[in-house]
C-alpha cells in the first residue's frame, strides 16, 4: 500500500512540473537547459555516492527503474531550475536569494514531510548539510550557465579601424 502511495505522489510531483514547463517559454529554454541537465549530471553522480554512503534515503521509489532522487530531478528540479533562471538569470544576488528560500523550503518542512511519510529522510547528512549542497550546485549551475553557455564572445577587430 505504502509503495503505491509513494508511486503517486512521486509521479505527481513529475507531472505538475511538467505541466508548468511550456509556460516558461521555448527560448529561456533553450537558453537555461543545457546548464541545468550539466547540474542534473552531477547530482547523478552525488547520488550514486549519497546511496553508498547513506546520505539520504528514498526508501519507497515510484518504480523500480526510477529512484525518488530521479523522481525530484526530472520533476521539481528540472522545472523549478528553469523556472528560477529564467526570472533571476543576470541577477546573482536575486538569483542565489530565490534558490536559497526554495531550498530552505525543500530542506526543511517539504524534506520532514516526506520523512513522516516515509518517502525520504536524512540519513547520515544532517538538514543544514544539504542546505549547503543546494546552494553549491545552484552557485555552480549559475557559474556554468556564465561561463560556459553564455561565455563573453572575443571581440572582434573594427575593419578600416581608425587607430592602425
Amino acid at each position: 500500500m505504502r509503495k503505491n502511495r509513494s508511486a503517486r505522489i512521486f509521479w505527481g510531483m513529475m507531472l505538475l512540473s511538467w505541466l508548468t514547463i511550456p509556460f516558461i517559454g521555448r527560448q529561456h529554454i533553450k537558453r537555461y537547459l543545457s546548464s541545468t541537465m550539466f547540474i542534473s549530471f552531477l547530482i547523478m553522480v552525488e547520488s550514486y555516492i549519497a546511496e553508498k554512503k547513506k546520505w539520504w534515503i528514498f526508501p519507497n521509489p515510484p518504480h523500480p527503474y526510477l529512484t525518488g532522487e530521479a523522481a525530484l530531478l526530472l520533476g521539481p528540479f528540472l522545472a523549478g531550475s528553469l523556472w528560477i533562471k529564467k526570472f533571476t538569470y543576470g541577477h546573482f544576488g536575486r538569483y542565489m536569494l530565490l534558490n536559497a528560500i526554495v531550498d530552505t523550503f525543500f530542506v526543511y518542512p517539504f524534506q520532514r514531510a516526506m520523512s513522516r511519510a516515509k518517502l525520504f529522510s536524512v540519513g547520515t547528512f544532517k538538514e543544514y548539510h544539504l542546505l549547503g549542497i543546494f546552494l553549491l550546485k545552484a552557485a555552480l549551475m549559475y557559474v556554468y550557465q556564465h561561463l560556459v553557455v553564455e561565455k563573453p564572445k572575443p571581440q572582434r577587430a573594427l575593419k578600416n579601424n581608425p587607430i592602425e
